[in-house]
């Protein structure tokens, strides 16, 4: 028995180390070692890009052209708006008659002062004041010139845009025109071709007329201003009729011109020239220098005679006119 036990423990013991040794095996495998990672290689620099030579027989392809800056679009003249004006004086030399009869250029100097507001872009507000600054003190009909003629204040009112007229590219544009005036008697029947004869008292009147422009082409305008006048007088009234009219060149936005024809009636609208009728010739230049517009006209006052000129050659006349016009 003690034999047998003992050979019984023994196989014990060996079971169990040898069971202890493989189970430690397997729950502790041996760690391989770790191999160090391979250092990355530099990337090479980029090669510069080969020019690719043209084919046999190939034209090379020409180099792109720089883009070309875009026209300027032409600048516009300044169109006039609410609360503009201009103002100014005109200088006429008419050829009038001295204390003897005799009729000269510097015989009267005639001053006009006048001035323009825009109560809106196509209505204005006209003042005008006539002067004798130069005259006989005695004319040999015996009558006596005044130095002041009066005062006129005129409307003006253009009608919205209309449409052309057949025949017409341009366009028409169409206003009215009226003015109170308080002047000499028979003043209200001078036009600015004559010379500035203001005697009598002062007599109230009023014109009234359409206005007419018609745009001939891109740089010619045709201006017509017939009008009906009156005038009240110390034994009678006074009634004429005025037509002027204008053909207008314009050379750009700097120089103008411009070729004047005007048909006057004298009282009770008679046309002889006995009668105090008038019909006007003359031609005229404008430039616009910034703000300032310089004008300057000859002509003759009258092609009849009889009346206020003997003679076509006693009516020549002579205008300077500047204006500041804002």
């Amino acid at each position: 028995m003690s034999m047998m036990y003992r050979c019984a423990l023994a196989w014990l013991i060996a079971s169990t180390v040898f069971a202890g040794a493989a189970f430690a095996q397997a729950t502790n495998p041996t760690a391989q070692p770790t191999q160090p990672a391979q250092p990355t290689p530099p990337t090479p620099p980029p090669m510069p890009a080969q020019p690719t030579a043209p084919m046999p027989g190939q034209p090379p392809t020409p180099a792109p052209m720089p883009a070309q800056p875009a026209a300027e679009e032409p600048k516009q003249p300044k169109e006039p708006k609410r609360g503009d004006f201009d103002a100014g004086g005109q200088v006429r030399l008419p050829s009038g008659p001295d204390e003897m009869g005799e009729y000269a250029a510097f015989n009267w100097i005639a001053l006009d002062l006048k001035g323009r507001y825009f109560l809106l872009k196509s209505v204005t507000v006209n003042g005008h004041i006539p002067l004798a600054v130069k005259k006989p003190d005695m004319l040999m009909t015996g009558e006596d010139p005044r130095l002041i003629g009066g005062i006129t204040a005129r409307l003006e009112a253009m009608l919205p845009k209309l449409p052309k007229l057949p025949g017409l590219k341009y366009d028409t544009e169409i206003g009215l025109l009226l003015s109170v005036a308080y002047l000499r008697e028979g003043a209200l029947l001078l036009s600015e071709k004559d010379y500035p004869l203001f005697t009598g008292s002062f007599k109230p009147g009023f014109v009234v007329g359409p206005i007419m422009k018609v745009k001939l082409s891109s740089v010619v305008d045709f201006s017509l201003l017939p009008v009906w006048m009156y005038q009240s007088g110390e034994t009678e009234s006074l009634e004429a009729v005025q037509i002027p009219m204008s053909t207008i060149i314009k050379l750009g936005d700097v120089v103008k011109t411009s070729v004047d024809l005007g048909i006057y009636t004298g009282d009770d609208y008679s046309f002889g020239g006995s009668n105090g009728g008038r019909i006007s010739a003359g031609a005229s230049l404008t430039l616009k220098i910034g703000p300032i517009l310089a004008h300057a006209g000859a002509g003759v006052a009258s092609l009849l005679t009889g009346g206020l000129y003997p003679s076509i050659r006693d009516s020549v006349y002579i205008d300077l006119n500047v204006k500041y016009a804002k």
